[in-house]
């Protein structure tokens, strides 16, 4: 008995460089390789979790210890998920209750034909704010802005970049956003200080952008062809009780932010606003709103453009998202008990000694996981290793959480191999990923502002610096 009990209590091997190495190689490789074979992220990462698991036993880690570690990874993350999950009925609500459909609907009306290759930026970037997705946005205002462009004598290539340029602009921007989320989330800081902070690269990547699709959309010329323009409004008009007073549950959900009320807090002050107006301006019950907020809002317009913008959103639409933040926190836990991680970083960061070293590692950590792995991974891994030497090195891990949306979200758009990125092609009238690519200049601005930002210290805050956006306040040297 006595054997046995110590064989139990035994300390573990050794963490050498190269067992660091192979502890964290190994499960990333094997996510990786998952992910690009077609399978599921949540999956991929649930069995990169078990060979994790596997090398820790090897390791010499009795189960109880690998049990406490991976509650640990979770206990960090649960007030996220909940987030995520609030996001999810937040979403259905302000459908049921016309206010993003009533952002839609006036939105839409700012359409110009000299300012129209702009306007295919602005337009999908205010509807992904709004709704929190990038692909809802591309698959139904990005249809058809892409359908008029050639009736105005812009080629389908620039049209389609604007359009995903700005839907990706929602994408990383939004409060409502899977990837602003997670980014937050894994990173351990408040969402809304993590979307002031991307200010510092989204605001000049925007302008610029802004610029350069003015100069090439100028020549612009005819009509526009307001058909499938008026289909979405008429249908979203039929279908809501459209009324600018309907974004009074956004605009309350805006001060609550701005006045840095928890976002637990204000999301759930958005909900049941939106509840109540959802039952007294478009009609529906109490009890139906319930149902959408478990299971997502839900209509049939006879539009099928309205019907894919608006049936969304949901309690249940973000337990995939929130199980990938799961297994993702376990293997966090798992990294952080062996020490794999400080291992690796600690040895990197012992030769990246100044912030902007660092972070251009953490850059290239990002992209080279985004390029064979996608946004999740990019983000959530990398948030990993990296959150605790940015803490010894003096940086707010809000400039890691916006690096890592600079690369990982944005780059993710303009990988010429992923499906998701050729399936925008096809959904947007055929377009080739060689002839839009060219075209998306937010997603390759974002990470080339980042990495000049970082290396000049523009927004590069001290830990304990509040988080406030200041054009081109920079960090002094030590």
């Amino acid at each position: 008995m006595s054997v046995k009990i110590e064989k139990k209590n035994r300390e573990p091997k050794e963490m050498t460089t190269k067992r660091a190495l192979f502890g964290f190689l190994a499960p990333i490789l094997v996510l990786v390789f998952l992910i690009g074979v077609g399978a599921e992220v949540t999956i991929a990462a649930l069995v990169a979790l078990f060979l994790m698991i596997a090398f820790c036993v090897y390791m010499g880690y009795i189960w109880k210890t690998i049990d406490e570690a991976m509650a640990e990874g979770v206990r960090q993350i649960a007030t996220a998920s909940m987030i995520m999950l609030l996001v999810g009925c937040l979403i259905a609500v302000w459908m049921s209750s016309g206010t993003i459909p009533t952002l839609l609907y006036y939105g839409m009306k700012i359409i110009t034909p000299k300012l129209f290759l702009p306007i295919c930026f602005i337009l999908p970037a205010f509807m992904a704010v709004c709704a929190g997705t990038s692909w809802g946005s591309i698959s139904t205002i990005g249809v058809i802005l892409c359908g008029m462009s050639a009736g105005l004598g812009i080629p389908l290539g620039m049209t389609a970049g604007a359009v995903i340029s700005g839907a990706f602009f929602g994408d990383k921007m939004s409060p409502l956003s899977d990837t602003t989320l997670l980014a937050a989330s894994s990173v351990e800081v408040p969402l809304f200080d993590h979307i002031k902070s991307m200010w510092y690269t989204t605001i000049p990547a925007t302008i610029i952008s802004l610029i350069l699709y003015t100069i090439l959309g100028i020549r612009a010329s005819g009509n526009i062809n307001v058909e499938a323009v008026n289909e979405l409004s008429n249908g979203l008009s039929a279908t809501f009780n459209i009324n600018i007073i309907h974004i009074i549950p956004v605009v309350l959900v805006l001060i609550l932010s701005i006045k840095q009320v928890p976002a637990f807090i204000s999301f759930g002050i958005g909900i049941g606003s939106a509840i109540i107006w959802s039952m007294v301006f478009q009609g529906h019950g109490f009890i139906e709103n319930l149902g959408f907020i478990m299971s997502g809002f839900s209509v049939n317009s006879g539009v099928a453009a309205v019907d894919t913008l608006v049936n969304r959103g949901g309690f249940s639409s973000m337990l995939s998202l929130v199980g990938i933040l799961l297994v993702l926190g376990m293997l966090s836990g798992l990294f952080s008990q062996t020490g794999v991680l400080n291992i690796l970083v600690n040895k990197l960061s012992s030769r990246l000694n100044t912030p902007g070293t660092l972070l251009l590692g953490v850059w290239f950590s990002a992209l080279l996981i985004c390029l064979i792995g996608g946004q999740y991974p990019a983000i959530a891994i990398t948030a990993v290793a990296y959150k605790d030497v940015c803490d010894r090195m003096d940086i707010h891990r809000v400039v890691l959480s916006r690096t890592l949306e600079d690369v990982g979200t944005m780059v993710a758009a303009i990988i010429p191999w992923s499906a998701w990125v050729i399936g925008y092609g096809v959904v947007l009238g055929g377009v080739t990923v060689q002839e839009f690519i060219p075209y998306t200049f937010l997603c390759m601005l974002c990470p080339i502002i980042s990495l000049v930002n970082n290396f000049l210290g523009i927004g590069l805050f001290h830990k304990d610096d509040e988080v406030k956006y200041r054009p081109f306040w920079r960090r002094k040297k030590a």
